[in-house]
């Protein structure tokens, strides 16, 4: 197994000295030799994510960037460690420990479940259980939504007599990966991967993408693939609902607990952190300088003072979050993976090393060849589709570092930014193989869900939203941007 798992590594070198080989006759392309030798190691970096995982190969792939040329270390490091996106996905990973530590998302799941009217009404349920995973999924990082749904859903599966095998908790199950999918696209707030895209996207395009325009795109596209799903559950899964009618929302809402006041303070202070992301885009007008403050201080800032706040304030002699219990909670692989997706993207757009002047020259031909439209929606099917089988991140980045600047060669800036807030939700649809994400892996360890049901209804889910997305999506960008 050991020498399987290390073949890989050989591969990767390999990989990179025969990619680094073929770039040194595209130099004439506009690639520089630090150019080139980048663009070699982010290859084998890819090949390493999909066989290794994206822990210790991303902490050594902002290694060996350094060794290319096309920075000095010190400009490595501030591009990935110390970028602002990297600083607000550990602020925001602390904060929604802190949330669920204190039993926030547990009662707000439970509050949507519990209401009189899905008594006897299974597609009710499975509505309201599916928003109340939606709505938190908007603000709370997916993993730990992803956690909590599972648990809770099983519980009701358990107390209904329902098991592996019945219809009705495989619509369950795949409710919860796809709107928890879906739910951490549709927001960039405490979601690393939209907020990654949308840097990106604002470092080649030079303009910045506001989070409300984003979200008036998003919500909406993660409200009907919440119908999408139920249409799919009733018409094509079919379940039985029969063991539904002993459900009792009057019941379970005798067992629902008030937050106490640890709780309050979590949610005043990641509610107060939401307002201050999203006020300068409401206030800019009429309070240009109180805007124009909250900009330069920036979102990570605000992020820092939050975390310090949860972890300053004493409740009954204790703090209202453990540092020591967050530090060691916090997925510490996602971080270390945003930072160096983060740095490659800078790096693509660094005049020291031409990656994106030759990219922008390779795909020429077929941008000369496709009108925009034709062009964004190509590019689109590929996020949307090669994602389900490739880390979410990885098909982002490649979504806008390689496919912008084609677009932006053939049509305007708000075009190319309308095109890359789709790409920066579609990119998180990865819901048909764990290869897309480690949430497909974590809704089939139950044993609910099978890889071959989930590979058929997925992509049936996927077609039926890219169909949505070209029909309806896509205008509403284009007309927002």
């Amino acid at each position: 197994m050991k020498k399987s798992r290390n073949k890989h590594i050989l591969i990767a070198v390999i990989l990179f000295a025969a990619t680094r080989l073929l770039l040194s006759s595209c130099i004439d392309m506009g690639l520089t030799p630090a150019g080139a030798s980048a663009l070699s190691l982010f290859i084998s970096t890819v090949y390493l994510w999909i066989t290794y995982g994206t822990g210790w190969t991303s902490m050594l792939s902002i290694s060996l960037l350094a060794f290319t040329g096309i920075a000095p270390a010190s400009t490595i490091m501030g591009n990935s460690f110390g970028n602002s996106t990297t600083v607000i996905c550990i602020g925001t990973l602390i904060l929604c420990v802190a949330l669920e530590e204190n039993g926030v998302t547990r009662l707000i799941a439970n509050w949507f479940i519990t209401r009189k009217i899905v008594n006897k009404k299974p597609y009710m349920f499975l509505f309201m259980f599916l928003l109340a995973n939606l709505f938190i999924c908007y603000f709370m990082e997916a993993t730990a939504v992803m956690i909590i749904f599972l648990a809770l859903g099983k519980s009701i599966l358990d107390s209904l007599g329902y098991t592996v095998e019945d219809k009705f908790s495989k619509s369950l199950y795949f409710g919860i990966l796809w709107i928890t999918c879906v739910g951490n696209g549709a927001t960039p707030i405490g979601h690393p991967v939209p907020m990654l895209m949308l840097n990106s996207l604002a470092a080649i395009t030079g303009e910045t993408v506001s989070w409300i325009k984003y979200m008036i795109v998003g919500i909406p596209l993660s409200l009907v693939t919440l119908l999408l799903t139920l249409a799919i559950i009733k018409w094509f899964v079919r379940p039985d609902c029969s063991k539904f009618a002993s459900y009792d929302a009057m019941e379970r809402r005798k067992d629902l607990q008030r937050l106490d006041q640890k709780g309050i303070v979590s949610l005043v202070v990641y509610v107060g952190l939401i307002i201050a992301w999203l006020l300068p885009d409401f206030i800019g007008l009429i309070l240009p300088a109180v805007a124009e403050k909250l900009n330069s201080v920036g979102a990570s800032i605000l992020s820092l003072i939050a975390v310090a706040i949860v972890c300053a304030i004493q409740v009954k002699g204790e703090p209202v979050l453990k540092y020591e219990t967050a530090v060691k909670k916090i997925h510490w692989t996602t971080v270390i993976f945003i930072a160096c997706i983060f740095l490659y993207a800078s790096a693509f757009n660094m005049e020291s090393g031409g990656i994106n002047v030759f990219l922008k020259a390779l795909v020429a031909p077929l941008a000369d060849q496709l009108p925009a439209g034709v062009l964004a929606a190509v590019f689109l099917l590929f996020v949307i589709f090669v994602t389900n089988f490739a880390s979410n991140g990885v098909t982002g980045i490649i979504g806008i570092t390689v496919c912008v600047p084609p677009l932006l060669g053939v049509t305007s800036v708000s075009y190319v930014t309308a095109y890359g807030v789709l790409v920066a939700i579609l990119c998180n649809m990865g819901i048909a193989t764990p290869g897309g994400s480690g949430f497909v892996a974590l809704a089939q360890k139950d044993g609910y869900i099978t890889g071959g049901e989930t590979m058929k209804f997925s992509l049936l889910l996927i077609a039926m939203m890219y169909v949505t997305v070209m029909l309806i999506f896509w205008p509403v960008a284009r007309f927002l941007f």
